[in-house]
């Protein structure tokens, strides 16, 4: 009977050791298997970006981005799905598909923001992708979260006397009237003032009014004298009547003109006084 026994000791011990080395050997069978998928996917990858590389080299743009897209679809990981928009965006520039290409350049820097240019590019395109790199850094540094501030508690909080709370409450439930962001147009135009000449259109219209009149004035003066040596040089005495009307008639103007000449110059200076005199009591608190 113990012989028996002992005779089918080893027979189970060698059927309990199998039924436990058959799950690890399966465990092991899928790791193996499910790794060995992985490096086929990724060699295929590789293997179709490479083919796109070189249409792309071969100058066959559209077939290498047939290839990319073939290699898109097999990527599994963010650096592999990078790599093929890089590429796909140095083959759209070269199509003259700019826009396109910005886009590819950005979805390839979202992906992988370190990625680099695979290959040499024209200074046009790698201008893009400098540009695409800044504004894609840019927008990360503008949507980081910034380190919340812990609340201060009440070991932290000043004690205040009665009044002193009464009035930190008050003005916390009413606070403080802030500038506005639009300064209102009499503020813009002391600024403005403030900051250099002050021009003014009316006393300057005037002045080219003046200005204007006296070189008329003196057009029409000179014209006068003109028409009195005539009247001296003939002998026709109907003629020296004719050249002394004249004469007198633009004698007249130029005076007129003189007088609208000097009265404008004289209204600019005014003005420009009486404006100055208006904008500092305006400016006195």
């Amino acid at each position: 009977m113990k012989s028996s026994i002992l005779k089918k000791a080893p027979f189970r011990a060698w059927v309990l050791s199998h039924a436990l080395l058959l799950p690890g050997l399966a465990f092991g069978q899928s790791v193996t298997s499910k790794a060995a998928q992985a490096g086929t996917r990724d060699s295929a990858f590789r293997s179709r970006l490479k083919a796109a590389a070189q249409l792309y080299e071969e100058l066959e743009y559209e077939s290498a981005l047939k290839a990319l897209t073939r290699a898109k679809a097999i990527a599994t990981t963010d650096a592999e799905r990078a790599d093929a928009a890089m590429y796909e965006a140095i083959v759209l520039a070269d199509l003259g598909k700019r826009s396109q290409s910005l886009r590819a350049f950005r979805e390839a820097l979202l992906l992988e923001p370190e990625s680099q240019l695979p290959v040499r590019v024209s200074p046009k395109v790698a201008r893009d992708f400098d540009e695409v790199r800044k504004r894609v850094q840019s927008e990360r540094v503008a949507v980081s979260p910034v380190a919340p501030t812990s609340p201060a508690t009440s070991q932290d909080r000043p004690v205040l006397e009665p009044e002193t709370e009464a009035s930190a409450v008050a003005l916390s439930t009413h606070p403080a009237p802030t500038a506005p962001l639009i300064a209102a147009p009499e503020d813009r135009l002391v600024t403005t003032e403030q900051g250099g000449l002050r021009i003014r259109p009316l006393p300057v219209a005037l002045l080219g009014a003046g200005v204007l009149a006296g070189g008329i004035g003196s057009y029409f003066g000179l014209s006068s004298r003109s028409d009195i040596q005539s009247a001296r040089d003939t002998f026709d005495v109907e003629e020296q009547m004719g050249h002394l009307d004249s004469a007198r008639g633009k004698a007249l103007g130029a005076n007129i003109l003189f007088g609208v000449a000097a009265t404008a110059a004289a209204g600019a200076v005014i003005t420009y006084l009486l404006g100055d005199g208006a904008t500092s009591q305006r400016e006195a608190p």
